[in-house]
C-alpha cells in the first residue's frame, strides 16, 4: 500500500474513534473538550454571540448562544456546554430563534444606539449586526437605559461612550486575562452596573497602559478609538461622550 493509502487509513481509523454528535442533523466528530458552540461554529453554523471573545475563557452571560439539547428541559448556554459522546443538538428551531429575537430587544432597548461608526473598533458593528438580522426593534421594551458615559475622561485614545455599553464585560475581562493590567472592573449591579476604573477615575490614572484591547474586542462601540474616530471627523468626539 502506498504512503498516501496508509495516511487515508490512518485518518478514517482516527475520525471513527472521535466521539460524535448530532448537529442539525448531520453527525460531526470532535476533539473531546470542544464546546457545543465550538463544534457548531467549525461546522458552520452562524450561532450568534456578545459576550463570546474566543480568545477568552467561555463566559456565558448573553445567553444568545443558546441551542436545544435532546433530553435537556431547556435550552443551554452552548458556549459553556461541552460537546458529548452522542448529544443532538438543534441549533436554530423557532423556539431558540425567537428566543434570541427577544433578548437582542431587550439588550437593544437599553441603548442609546446599536448602529455606530465601524472605526470605533473591530468588533464595534456585532451588536448592530445582530439586530438587524433578527430584525429585533427597540421599541418593544423602551424604558431604562443602562451605563453612564464619561465625558470628563479626556484622555487621547480610549473613547468611554458607555451608553453603548451592554455589561457584555469582554472588556474587564480581556484586560485581565489577555493583559495581565486588571485596570478595568466592574461596579454596582442591574441597570446601574457600570464599567469603571480604580476609585471611578480616568484611565489615565489607572493601570490602563492603552493597549487597544478593550476597544477592540468591545461588540457595541462603547469604548472607541479617539484617533480613529478624530480623522473620520465623528461628531461624537465634540458631543462630550
Amino acid at each position: 500500500m502506498s504512503d498516501n493509502g496508509k495516511d487515508l487509513m490512518q485518518s478514517v481509523k482516527e475520525s471513527q474513534e472521535l466521539p460524535a454528535l448530532k448537529l442539525d442533523g448531520e453527525k460531526i466528530v470532535f476533539t473531546p473538550g470542544e464546546t457545543i458552540y465550538e463544534v457548531a461554529t467549525r461546522a458552520g453554523k452562524a450561532v450568534p454571540t456578545l459576550c463570546y471573545d474566543p480568545r477568552l475563557e467561555a463566559f456565558g452571560s448573553c445567553r444568545l448562544c443558546v441551542v436545544e439539547v435532546a433530553g435537556q428541559r431547556v435550552p443551554v448556554a452552548s458556549c459553556t456546554t461541552q460537546a458529548e459522546d452522542g448529544m443532538e443538538v438543534t441549533t436554530a428551531s423557532a423556539k431558540v430563534e425567537a428566543l434570541r429575537r427577544t433578548l437582542l430587544e431587550l439588550v437593544a432597548s437599553e441603548n442609546r444606539e446599536v448602529t455606530v461608526d465601524a472605526l470605533r473598533g473591530v468588533a464595534s458593528q456585532e451588536l448592530g449586526a445582530l439586530v438587524e438580522r433578527y430584525d429585533a426593534g427597540r421599541g418593544r421594551f423602551a424604558g431604562a437605559q443602562s451605563g453612564a458615559s464619561r465625558p470628563d475622561d479626556l484622555n487621547p485614545f480610549i473613547l468611554r461612550d458607555y451608553d453603548l455599553c451592554i455589561s457584555c464585560y469582554r472588556c474587564v475581562r480581556v484586560c485581565a486575562e489577555q493583559e495581565g493590567d486588571y485596570a478595568i472592573s466592574i461596579a454596582n449591579r442591574g441597570f446601574a452596573t457600570q464599567i469603571t476604573v480604580e476609585f471611578g477615575g480616568h484611565l489615565q490614572d489607572s493601570a490602563c497602559t492603552f493597549c487597544g484591547q478593550c476597544v477592540q474586542t468591545c461588540p457595541t462601540g462603547a469604548l472607541a478609538d479617539r484617533k480613529a474616530l478624530r480623522f473620520a471627523g465623528d461628531s461624537t468626539l465634540n458631543g462630550g461622550s
